[in-house]
């Protein structure tokens, strides 16, 4: 089996270490950490969570960005789209970014040796 990057694990324990379960500030925390889901491709995760990875990237940029009269971008589709969703959907985003991180984990500590 192949496990995911050692980058997807770094760059994921980040992301996570940034996000809360407190619905309150969710979506606070969501957006203001918005270019991980630019930062970390999907080709990086192992076969069995690139899928997981990608679908989560895809809701939270199916908005777009935002743009002004002029066309140009003033609000990324990442952000413009978790500011246009409830604070419970931002808490599911959230839990699905903590339960991949988790199973990205046990890919190393699989492999670990003690």
């Amino acid at each position: 089996m192949k496990k995911s990057n050692i980058f997807v694990y770094i760059e994921l324990s980040k992301f996570t270490n940034s996000l809360t379960t407190n619905l309150a500030l969710c979506k606070q925390y969501l957006k203001s950490q918005a270019s991980y889901f630019q930062v970390i491709p999907s080709k990086y995760f192992s076969i069995d969570l690139s899928e997981e990875w990608d679908s989560i990237c895809e809701l939270v940029v199916k908005k777009g960005p935002r743009l002004d009269e002029d066309g140009q971008i003033i609000r990324s589709a990442a952000v413009n789209t978790i500011d246009q969703m409830s604070e419970q959907e931002c808490l599911a985003v959230s839990n699905r970014i903590f339960k991949l991180h988790e199973k990205v984990k046990q890919e190393f500590s699989q492999f670990d040796v003690a």
